[in-house]
Parts: C-alpha cells; sequence; structure tokens
C-alpha cells in the first residue's frame, strides 16, 4: 500500500504545478458603433509592443465577416498575461487599413481601452494593454 500511496501523490503534486503554471482563459471581444455590415472586422490579440497594431504580427488573430452594428468576437486558450487589442474595419475586403494621402484611415479602427492615437497613428502597446488573469469581456467602440 506505501509503495503505492507515493506514485500516486507525485502525479497528484504534478498535476497541480502544471495546472498553475499553465492557466488560460477567454477573451470575449464585444465591438461596437460598427457604421457598415459589410467587409471584415479584423481583430488582433497581440500579448507585447514589438509588431503592435501590424496585422500578421498579432500573438492570434481572425479576420470575421461583418453582419451588423455589434459583433462579438472569443479569443479561447489565452495564457494569464498582457494584451492589447487592434481592430480594423475593412470594408472592401482588401485585407489592409485604406487611408488617406496623409495617412489617416479611411476604414473603421479600434483599440482595447477605446484609446487613439493622434493624426490616425495607433496609440502604444502600453496605452492599450490590459491584464488578463482569467474569462474577461473586453469592450471596444469602433471609430471612423
Amino acid at each position: 500500500m506505501k509503495k503505492l500511496c507515493l506514485p500516486l501523490i507525485i502525479v497528484i503534486f504534478a498535476i497541480f504545478v502544471s495546472m498553475a503554471y499553465a492557466q488560460t482563459g477567454t477573451i470575449y471581444v464585444e465591438i461596437s458603433e460598427i457604421n457598415a455590415a459589410k467587409g471584415l472586422m479584423s481583430i488582433g490579440l497581440y500579448s507585447n509592443e514589438k509588431g503592435f497594431p501590424d496585422k500578421g504580427k498579432e500573438y492570434k488573430g481572425k479576420d470575421v465577416e461583418v453582419t451588423g452594428q455589434t459583433l462579438v468576437y472569443t479569443f479561447k486558450d489565452v495564457p494569464i498575461g498582457t494584451y492589447a487589442i487592434a481592430i480594423i474595419h475593412d470594408t472592401n475586403s482588401n485585407s489592409k487599413l485604406d487611408k488617406n494621402f496623409l495617412g489617416i484611415p479611411r476604414e473603421g479602427y479600434a483599440f482595447s481601452n477605446n484609446v487613439f492615437g493622434v493624426l490616425g497613428l495607433p496609440p502604444s502597446f502600453k496605452d492599450a494593454s490590459f491584464k488578463f488573469a482569467g474569462n474577461k469581456t473586453v469592450k471596444i467602440k469602433m471609430e471612423y
């Protein structure tokens, strides 16, 4: 009996330790004030300032079809940490944020914490970031 208990205790301890280091959760992104039910909403979740907010450099990202004035997207299995979200409403589905000759966006965009930069420039990762310690809903309003 004693020989069986020690390995069982070790296995149980290992499971608890691995659970403590592998904590993940879900981020629900609620997007509102969408001005047109067309095109794609490009939603990027960034885990650090490197590459923020460039499409293709996110930790996790998805292009979702826009079908109404609001949209909810779910990022699953996200590790505990600090994140920022960048969103582009790609109304013409050309996979980029269209800008005018001054570099000011012609399409909708938004960031977590509902922060914006100056003259169409993005905010810093620090300004847009939030702490994630488990399941969380992030509400973001689009800007056009």
